[in-house]
């Protein structure tokens, strides 16, 4: 729900149609891409993500572009990579939880056949210098 107030605002009052329209207009107006995040501290982010992709898989013209499933939450990913049709875009992994969890992300994502993007973060915070990039 970050981005557009007016999306956050709906999402929060489960007024998911009129989300879906937010949703519509933007593809109207040329996004060649949706990026969906329910990182929310009131909201259960999982729930959110897996109704709202799933009430846009019944909706032709928005499905017809991309989905990029964005958030900072793992499961939330996975939640919104088994409800989309076709190949989606995970924004972001990093190693921020470790070297370990960024592989085992990496795998589960190349099984979805998603494509990620991935944030230059480790344990010790962003890469700053072009040697931790």
């Amino acid at each position: 729900v970050t981005g557009s107030a007016k999306f956050k605002r709906l999402i929060k009052e489960e007024k998911y149609s009129e989300a879906l329209d937010v949703a519509r207009q933007q593809v109207e107006n040329g996004a060649q891409i949706i990026d969906i995040n329910m990182d929310e501290g009131m909201l259960d982010a999982e729930a959110a993500m897996v109704r709202f992709l799933n009430l846009i898989a019944g909706e032709p013209d928005i499905a017809r572009v991309p989905i990029m499933i964005d958030s900072s939450k793992w499961d939330v990913i996975e939640k919104g990579l088994k409800c989309i049709q076709g190949k989606g875009i995970v924004n972001s992994i990093s190693m921020k939880e470790g070297v370990d969890a960024f592989i085992h992300h990496a795998k589960l994502l190349r099984r979805y056949g998603a494509a990620v993007v991935v944030m230059a973060f480790d344990e010790q915070g962003q890469a700053d210098t072009r040697a931790r990039k």
